[in-house]
């Protein structure tokens, strides 16, 4: 569940807000007030702030927007109990004022709360300090305890699936066009970012059921590329696509295997073959897979596709290309084994991912600990 809180120093036009949300809104619970205008509770809820007037921002506001993975399955009361067990565990008592108004004018039903942090006998309940932090923490632990997925949970396996989607989508598509048209059929809409020195420097991946314009000065929906993979970067990307037009080109212009090599050596890339089993000379050997790198390489460490010292497996990034260009070697006896790679040293893509993944898909939150082990278990890898 997306979730918010701050606190700060309110007035009436803000429970007004919360109980109006244009003719949507529905009080679904209050505790420690009469009135039953915003402007009444205001003037309640001020008049017990003022027993302490050394808290200067004495409500606490926010709100929970349930995705519709949770959605469906909550009833109104439901939500709210899941605020208010929050609410709780950050210092809300029964003794704090409060409001919750459930808002159904967007896509996304979600409730608001205000809540006066002075209790009625003048004792400020709610710090301050991290609130918005430990409100996020505390509506986990009530969805947990509810059996919930968190949105950490549904940001994981939105972006398994992101991710899934768009390395499929640049194994077959050949330029950014048709990535975004082909991510688009998939339920995925990409934004991509520019600047003059580099072209396309980034990109954001969004749900199309995510989307939601009513609430994107609130909450920008999708997730940066760079939140999705730490290892599938924009440069990468761009290196997949101008491989497989130098490949393309390469092969066009080739009638068997060796020539293929040569017109790619010219371009400034080398191939390695990889056979199945080991490479007998004179004989006819099955080609596995290919892996091409530019005879310059000044990328150096490990990517979602690339592998360092070895380049790209033409198999990993386009199974057509490495189809069509095994087949220029079919009936070729080869007697040079100096480009041979060795099929116990190689793994396929599958297990490069697999190995990966655990790194791939870094919760929305992690704690500064845990950030910092994930920094040095980086750090070990290269």
């Amino acid at each position: 569940m997306n979730n918010s809180a701050t606190t700060r120093t309110i007035t009436k036009i803000a429970l007004e807000y919360n109980g109006n949300d244009k003719g949507t809104a529905e009080m679904i619970s209050s505790n420690f007030l009469l009135s039953s205008n915003p402007e009444g509770q205001y003037l309640e809820m001020k008049t017990v702030a003022d027993r302490n007037p050394k808290v200067k921002k004495w409500a606490l506001t926010g709100y929970i927007s349930q995705p519709d993975e949770i959605g469906r399955k909550l009833k109104d009361e439901e939500f709210a109990e899941i605020a208010t067990r929050a609410l709780g565990k950050i210092g809300v008592t029964n003794t704090n004022q409060y409001r919750l108004d459930i808002h159904n004018s967007t896509k996304h039903k979600h409730i608001h709360f205000i809540v006066n942090r002075i209790d009625i006998s003048g004792k400020c309940t709610v710090k301050a300090h991290d609130i918005g932090k430990r409100f996020g923490e505390a509506v986990r632990e009530v969805c947990k305890e509810k059996g919930l997925l968190t949105d950490v949970e549904i940001g994981i396996q939105k972006k398994q699936e992101m991710l899934k989607s768009l390395t499929d989508a640049i194994r077959s598509e050949n330029n950014f066009d048709d990535l975004i048209v082909a991510m688009k059929k998939r339920g995925f809409e990409i934004q991509l970012s520019s600047n003059v020195k580099d072209g396309i420097s980034g990109m954001r991946i969004v749900m199309e059921k995510d989307k939601n314009h009513q609430t994107e000065r609130v909450y920008k929906a999708g997730y940066k590329l760079s939140e999705i993979s730490n290892q599938l970067k924009i440069s990468e990307i761009k290196s997949v696509f101008e491989m497989k037009r130098v490949v393309r080109e390469a092969q066009q212009n080739a009638d068997n295997l060796k020539e293929f090599r040569e017109n790619l050596k010219q371009k400034g890339f080398s191939v390695k073959i990889q056979y199945k089993g080991e490479f007998k000379a004179g004989q006819k050997n099955e080609i596995q897979d290919l892996w091409i790198n530019r005879i310059a390489s000044s990328q150096e460490k490990n990517g979602f596709f690339f592998r360092k010292n070895v380049g790209f497996s033409l198999s990993a990034i386009d199974s057509g290309l490495d189809d069509a260009v095994k087949s220029l070697n079919q009936n070729s006896v080869i007697n040079d084994a100096s480009n041979h790679l060795k099929s116990e040293t190689n793994e396929s893509l599958i297990e490069i991912a697999g190995g990966l993944l655990t790194d791939f898909l870094n919760p929305t939150y992690v704690s500064q600990d845990e950030d910092e082990l994930w920094k040095k278990k980086r750090k070990l890898r290269r």
